[in-house]
């Protein structure tokens, strides 16, 4: 019988042990799974920046903050469905129609530095006390009332300036100093809040000359009665939006937009046009100045019908 042996002076080539053939084994099949869950992974996440909204959506300015809510939300859900860079969220805070919690809630804006842009507010009693502390924190600002004539920094006017809403009522004859908060010694435009424009009209009817956008709050008409008829009131206002924009907000809000939610909805628009090439506050601060308001419309309230063009009743 032959048996094998060895060559002279070789010893027979070790074999690996089990163990390190199993190991081989599952770290083929980990390097496998890893480069599996990669390719289902999206590139990169991304960007993400933030708008501020400052309004009142407690107590009796409620709808008017929720007016202007539902037409910020739908043209950003209409951004964000359409996949478009970046991808905004909002931050909405309730300043309760109060100047003073609508100073600390600018602050405190300021605070989150992925907050590139703020809205708001939307009241002129509130507005002038926000504004200086929207300005000290630097925080790009689009106003949505009227803003003082000297007011600049990153405040851009998108309601218009005092001078504006000045010539438009000198259109007509009208004419008197805008008005914030009281107390009221001579005619002025009434631009604060829903509850002393109706004492005025009670009270001292020969000092309010108009109003504005307050004139459209439903607590102004509650509590002025028959004293809000035949009421001149101004407001910046896109002349016209297509039926499927009016169509989209009635079904997110439930009643058609105001002329206050299509203003809102027009600065949201054209913000975040700008946003691809100015991500961040400073960029921001730059290009939001290039924005193009909407025109300083006149309206007069008769009764029910409180958005009739001024210059119709006079054709």
């Amino acid at each position: 019988m032959k048996t094998s042996r060895s060559h002279p002076g070789l010893s027979p080539a070790p074999q690996p042990p089990r163990r390190w053939a199993g190991y081989v084994w599952m770290m083929g099949i980990m390097v496998l799974a890893a480069l599996t869950i990669s390719a289902c992974l999206p590139a990169s996440t991304p960007p993400v920046v933030k708008i501020g909204l400052i309004a009142p959506f407690e107590g009796p300015s409620r709808p008017l903050g929720y007016s202007i809510l539902y037409a910020v939300k739908l043209r950003l859900s209409e951004w964000n469905s359409a996949d478009k860079r970046p991808r905004v969220e909002l931050v909405a805070l309730n300043d309760d129609s109060n100047p003073a919690l609508a100073a600390r809630l600018a602050a405190q804006l300021a605070v989150d530095p992925d907050i590139v842009l703020v809205l708001g507010p939307p009241q002129g009693h509130t507005a002038q006390v926000a504004w200086p502390a929207l300005a000290s924190a630097q925080l790009p600002t689009l106003s949505l009332v009227p803003q003082p004539d000297a007011l600049a920094g990153p405040l851009v006017p998108f309601a218009g300036r005092e001078n504006d809403v000045r010539q438009a009522l000198q259109a007509f004859g009208l004419t008197a100093t805008l008005a914030y908060t009281g107390p009221v010694s001579s005619p002025v435009v009434w631009m604060g809040d829903p509850y002393t424009l109706a004492t005025l009209l009670q009270e001292q009817p020969q000092n309010v000359v108009a109003a504005g956008s307050v004139a459209l709050e439903d607590a102004f008409v509650g509590w002025a009665g028959k004293a809000a008829d035949d009421l001149p009131w101004v407001i910046a206002v896109p002349t016209s939006w297509p039926p499927p924009w009016a169509d989209a907000y009635q079904q997110l809000a439930g009643v058609p937009p105001s002329p206050m939610a299509a203003l809102a909805y027009s600065a949201t628009d054209q913000a975040l046009r700008l946003l691809s090439t100015a991500p961040n506050r400073h960029a921001m601060a730059q290009v939001l100045p290039r924005l193009k308001a909407p025109p300083i419309q006149v309206f007069r309230r008769l009764g029910e019908r409180c958005c009739i063009l001024y210059e119709a009743l006079h054709d």
